[in-house]
This record gives C-alpha cells, structure tokens and sequence, in this order.
C-alpha cells in the first residue's frame, strides 16, 4: 500500500520564525519525526511513500537522500504550501492512481500496532483512526475532534460542541476523497477536515477507533515536542 506524508507546511506553532529546518526534521528516538514516521509506516505494511514538501524543502530533499529507508520515496513539490494542507495531499493525487492509501501528517507519531489496524483494513472505506482516550490526550485545546455514531463519522473540527473521539491524524482514503477536495476548496475550505466533511455529509467516512490510549502524539508545540521525547514510547 501506498503512504502519503504531508510535510510542506512551515509549523509556525512548534518553530521559530527565524527557524529554516521544517520541524518534521527535529530529533527524536534515532533519527527524526520524520524518519521515525517512515519507519513506523513501513513497518506497518506500507511499501511505497510519497512525501510533499514545500516550506524549505531542501532541507528535507538532502536529508532524505542520506536516509536508508528501504521504502521508495517519491517526492512531490508544493509551491502552494502556505494554503490549507488539503492542497498538499491533492498534489498527491496522479501519484496515488485511483488506489487506497494512507495519509499520515508529518507531525504525528503512531505506534506500528495501531498503523497497523489501518493499512490491513479489509474494506476500501474512507477511514480516520480516532482516540476515544480523549482525557489522556496531553494537549486537548489544539486537538481535532470527532464525534463518531455507530463506526462513523458524523462531525469533525477543532472547534465543534459535541465530540467523543480525537482525530490521530491518519487517514485511510480511496479516490472519493479528491473529488472531496475540490468541493471544499469550492467552498473556500482548504483545510483537511473541511475535505473530510464532504465525505462524512454522504456517509463515506467510517472510524477505526484505538483500543488502548496513548498511541499516538501530535508534536506541534515546545511542550508536546519535550512531552514525546521524554515519555512517548512508540
């Protein structure tokens, strides 16, 4: 299976301004969020990558190329990468070829079980894998959240009333989801969740929920970044 990685976005919430280093190359564990992300993902059954970069790309196109991965990485550029992130995985689209695949941020670390549950799915349904874990999470006020009725996916965002899951941050997507993409970016919405929306108003987005909490961490502050480096264990 296919894996997409977004990494264009410049993460203003974690990096300074006058950072250069996309924060998906930060250390942790052996390598980096990145690495431990490729790593992650290969080892959860995906064989093939696509990783879009935009902010300062060079960065990450010369760390890339010193990386023994075992996994082929196609790379695709953004030059749009200061507009919704759902315009990074459009720009995916010819490369995914009407085939399911996985989206992963590239902020996000995921323990390979839980990956694992995703990528092995039996079903070609739009999935999102959700945390009902929600008093676990270590910083809830930035966390996406999901409201989830008998396996799907009735409502998702950052700031809707009613929620009992949270958005982890992987997806599994089949072709519907790019004509889900235009139609939110016809609206004026060009964030991932306003694609994800599209699709849960026709309930086409099922959830894959975790069994277990702490599975999963969004690195996207100075705290959740310090957080994962100390107790996170993938």
């Amino acid at each position: 299976m296919i894996g997409v990685i977004i990494a264009a976005g410049f993460g203003s919430r974690l990096w300074s301004v006058s950072s250069k280093i996309p924060k998906t190359l930060l250390p942790f564990g052996g390598g980096t969020i990145l690495s431990t992300i490729i790593t992650q993902l290969r080892d959860a059954g995906v064989d093939r990558l696509v990783i879009v970069v935009g902010y300062n790309q060079e960065y990450i196109r010369e760390y890339l190329s010193t990386l023994d991965t075992e996994t082929p990485i196609e790379i695709i550029e953004n030059l749009e990468w200061e507009r919704g992130n759902t315009i990074s995985v459009y720009k995916a689209k010819e490369y995914v070829n009407n085939e399911s695949f996985i989206l992963s941020m590239s902020d996000h670390l995921v323990c390979v079980s839980a990956l694992e549950r995703v990528v092995g799915y039996s079903e070609d349904d739009n999935l999102l894998m959700v945390d009902p874990y929600i008093q676990e999470n270590f910083d809830l006020d930035d966390a996406t959240k999901v409201q989830v009725e008998n396996g799907f996916i009735t409502s998702i965002g950052k700031k809707i009333d009613h929620y009992n899951s949270l958005d982890c941050g992987i997806f599994r997507l089949n072709s519907a989801f790019f004509d889900a993409v235009e139609k939110a970016v016809e609206s004026g919405d060009e964030s991932i969740s306003g694609a994800i929306m599209q699709l849960v108003n026709n309930r086409c987005m099922k959830a894959i929920t975790l069994d277990a909490p702490n599975q999963w961490i969004d690195v996207d502050t100075p705290e959740a970044y310090e957080h994962a480096l100390n107790t996170f264990k993938l």
